[in-house]
């Protein structure tokens, strides 16, 4: 997070997942030091988090194994993915979604990474929209069957 702060030209949303604010204290101290930034967004408990605003605002995806890699590839774009344990991934079910981007294994890479992220993308993009759709089945039309699904309750609920 340093370096892509540092760097300057990369508006970040930092939103950890909040069991890792707690096993690594360091975490909010990281939080505290580069909040306050103006082009930074430091986020650990707000209803952000899990409302999808986050990665529907997001021009590229940093991070690991996060279930908001589905969400954020309901639409395809740029990812990037870290490697800071020196997973062996190629072939884990556990890291499928790493397939959907550039894995950087050395943090000094992810800037560079970053400035590649889109140029590289279309590269990924099917992949991306085949996890996506794998992940979440058929979402096209989902407004309107879940609208539909509410009339036929109240139609068939006895008024009181």
């Amino acid at each position: 997070m340093r370096r892509i702060v540092a760097d300057g030209r990369y508006n970040l949303i930092f939103a950890p997942h909040q069991r890792l604010v707690e096993k690594a204290p360091e975490v909010a101290d990281l939080m505290r030091e580069i909040g306050g930034l103006p082009h930074v967004h430091c986020d650990i408990d707000g209803f952000a988090m899990v409302d999808g605003s986050y990665t529907g605002v997001a021009d590229v995806y940093l991070g690991d194994t996060s279930s908001q890699v589905i969400e954020f590839l309901m639409r395809p774009r740029p990812c990037v993915f870290l490697n800071a344990g020196g997973a062996a991934w190629k072939g884990d079910p556990n890291y499928a979604m790493w397939a959907c981007g550039e894995v950087v294994d050395d943090v000094a890479d992810v800037v560079g990474a970053l400035d590649r992220a889109a140029l590289l993308h279309a590269e990924y993009a099917a992949v991306q929209a085949a996890f996506a759709g794998e992940s979440l089945g058929a979402v096209e039309g989902g407004a309107a069957r879940a609208a539909a699904e509410i009339v036929r309750v109240l139609e068939t609920t006895p008024s009181r």
